[in-house]
């Protein structure tokens, strides 16, 4: 049995860490460079391994030398890659990721590659059905409907990654529990520039457990009947903020099936996710669980279940 389950997209990255934003028709001399693996439920479900949770990956990658790199990273991280699906004389999703650190800002170039990604009658069903949490980024639309739909029917609670607007997502969204958007997310899907007044149509349209927004260098908040309550950022020196989002979702993952309630692992998610910006590389400075709680302890914040 798993703790969490993840279907999404495996993504080698290229990272070039630049002094400035390149003009067009120009060459630039990169003062860093980073081959990592990436993909937003790829990089939860190794957050969520680092922090103790038994997790496991289902996804598609070419037959190349990518798709070795992508699958052996997971599994060094933790991660079971026994329903990676290798596609073979297919080309890997690649990203090439421009990070301008001075500016702060990272700046994607993606292209998706030749792997058709899982199909719905290539889930293993059996499997998916013996995870506590399924785990979702909005990829593979068909295949993540279909297992959410097996998840459902087996009480397994749904986990839904939810930051881009990917078309189609509209019907995915009534079969999530743990719904986790972005603040563009949530005002691009709702045509709002108002991010609670968004939540709340977000939430009267598919009702889900939980409804946690994200909002960046600004914390966040979760909608609760009680209406809206924020919780924090920690203000770290940060190196690189890639992969700072998805490692926000799966240490949430993490804190609530160790028994901490919504809000609390919505903030323990928030701490995790500082830390990892303090090193270069999405995966490479992943905390434990007892690293982020001794980081909540240093800034006067004790979390229990």
């Amino acid at each position: 049995m798993f703790d969490v389950i993840g279907l999404g997209a495996a993504v080698y990255d290229t990272l070039l860490e630049i002094p400035s934003f390149p003009e067009e028709d120009t060459k630039l001399r990169a003062s860093g460079l980073l081959f990592q693996g990436g993909g937003p439920c790829s990089t939860a479900l190794a957050a969520c391994a680092a922090l103790g949770l038994r997790a496991a990956f289902i996804g598609a990658v070419g037959g190349d030398a990518a798709g070795a790199f992508l699958s052996d990273e997971l599994a060094r991280l933790g991660v079971d890659t026994a329903f990676l699906l290798r596609r073979p004389d297919c080309v890997s999703f690649h990203s090439y990721v421009l990070l301008h650190r001075a500016a702060a800002t990272r700046t994607c170039v993606a292209y998706p590659g030749t792997a058709a990604p899982p199909q719905p009658d290539e889930l293993p069903a059996d499997f998916l059905r013996t995870a506590r949490v399924l785990h979702l980024d909005g990829n593979h639309l068909d295949a993540a409907i279909a297992a959410a739909r097996i998840a459902r029917d087996a009480g397994v609670t749904v986990c839904l990654d939810a930051g881009s607007l990917y078309p189609g997502i509209d019907a995915l969204l009534p079969l999530v529990d743990w719904l986790i958007p972005s603040e563009r997310f949530v005002c691009r899907f709702t045509g709002t520039d108002d991010a609670g007044e968004g939540a709340r149509r977000l939430y009267d349209a598919f009702r889900p457990a939980v409804l946690a927004v994200t909002q960046g260098e600004r914390g966040g908040f979760l909608l609760t009947p009680d209406g809206i309550r924020r919780y924090p950022a920690f203000p770290v020196d940060a190196v690189d903020t890639n992969g700072a989002g998805d490692v926000f979702h799966g240490a949430y993952i993490a804190a609530r099936l160790r028994g901490l309630g919504e809000y609390d692992a919505a903030v323990f998610a928030s701490a995790a996710s500082a830390l990892k910006c303090t090193g270069m590389g999405a995966r490479r400075h992943l905390p434990s669980f007892s690293a982020v709680t001794a980081f909540l302890r240093s800034r006067g914040v004790s979390l229990s279940p």
